[in-house]
């Protein structure tokens, strides 16, 4: 996987979390997701991506980060039967602004995003690309933890090609 290519997303979602909600994150080391083993996500924002590379890039949090994503946004007076859904689009919302961000400092590749779509659910699955890994990188925040997972098809990654564990981590 190419760190110019997965770098913006991840400067992106940090960005974003920061202005958007006064949220201040902090990367743990990246790892290989097992794609068969269950997760603690219960919202993820999904991209899918075109072009010079091709894949997803998921966000993913929990529910209890997604609420307080919707009350740092400034709507506290929410009936409860409403917060699940206007939780679920603030994500979807987050996402897209990650992803305007992240294609705009793209500058080695060309690259399309899809607009967002939203998983929910325990233990939601994502059908990602087969034969090639899932690499997670995982954030903490004062109100939770979320992660962003990615998966590129080699084959289609512009020329440069790195190990996405030695060298993702360190760019962050």
């Amino acid at each position: 996987m190419d760190v110019k290519i997965v770098n913006p997303f991840l400067s992106a979602g940090l960005s974003t979390f920061e202005q958007m909600f006064g949220i201040k994150s902090e990367a743990h080391a990246p790892f290989i997701v097992n794609k068969t083993s269950g997760h603690p996500w219960e919202v993820s924002g999904l991209l899918g991506l075109s072009g010079d590379a091709n894949g997803i890039v998921a966000f993913r949090l929990n529910k209890t980060l997604a609420n307080k994503m919707l009350e740092l946004s400034g709507l506290v007076e929410i009936k409860e039967e409403e917060k699940s859904q206007l939780a679920e689009q603030l994500v979807s919302e987050f996402t897209n602004i990650i992803a305007s961000a992240a294609v705009t400092s793209i500058k080695t590749a060309k690259i399309s995003v899809t607009p967002p779509s939203i998983l929910t659910g325990h233990n939601h699955l994502i059908a990602w690309p087969k034969n090639y890994p899932v690499v997670g990188i995982p954030f903490a925040t004062n109100f939770g933890s979320y992660e962003v997972d990615v998966c590129f098809k080699e084959d289609t990654v512009v020329k440069r090609k790195v190990n996405p564990l030695n060298q993702m981590y360190n760019t962050i």
